[in-house]
């Protein structure tokens, strides 16, 4: 359960970093699921020597299923649930401290919020944090409206450039973004780093 303005207004960083946790929590329990079953897969090819031609490579197409679709598709959707529980807490800061404070709508999901920051004390002049998650809403938007296909994306160059600069934490294979592990931890270090600094503010 998600907590509730108030909660996130006092209860405050805490509460949104146990939530927030539950979504790593989340891929990383699936992810263990998914290795077991690539181990199990691995284990029956090496052992059994009796396997005819088509037997493995059923078994050696499960694999890939694992390896090459549901990891993938697994870190986009952690990636999505965890940009989405980031824009609830930007809405929940707006609504108790800046309710006035219009929101940039051309600026995208996340740089929509820059004057609610600014207004509750935010300096973003000089934050990575905020430069990396403002990168990230160009890969929500890519994931989202065009499956990943950066050629199809609105500014392709802007995201080739963004991947470039992380390219430990993401790459482009055949015009289709994928992400790492490390993306996400990277992703959730930006994000309490941001949230930590608003909240402190609001105290």
């Amino acid at each position: 359960m998600t907590p509730g303005a108030d909660s996130l207004d006092k209860g405050g960083i805490q509460i949104f970093k146990a939530e927030f946790n539950k979504i790593l929590s989340f891929h990383d329990e699936v992810r263990s699921n998914f290795q077991r079953e690539v181990s199990r897969i691995n284990a029956e090819l090496g052992e059994r020597v009796s396997l005819s031609e088509q037997e493995k490579a059923d078994l050696e197409a499960r694999r890939d299923l694992y390896t090459k679709t549901f990891e993938p598709y697994l870190r986009i959707n952690t990636f999505l649930m965890m940009v989405s529980h980031l824009e609830e807490w930007l809405f929940h800061t707006r609504k108790q401290h800046a309710t006035t404070t219009e929101l940039l709508e051309a600026k995208g999901s996340i740089g929509r919020f820059k004057p609610v920051l600014k207004e509750i004390g935010v300096d973003l002049s000089c934050s990575k944090p905020w430069m990396f998650l403002k990168g990230c809403q160009d890969i929500r938007s890519c994931l989202l409206h065009a499956n990943g296909r950066v050629s199809l994306n609105r500014n392709p160059e802007k995201i080739h450039n963004f991947v470039l600069q992380h390219s430990e934490k993401m790459e482009i294979e055949t015009d289709r973004l994928v992400l790492t592990g490390e993306f996400l931890r990277y992703f959730q270090e930006a994000v309490e780093q941001l949230v930590e600094t608003g909240n402190s503010l609001q105290d």
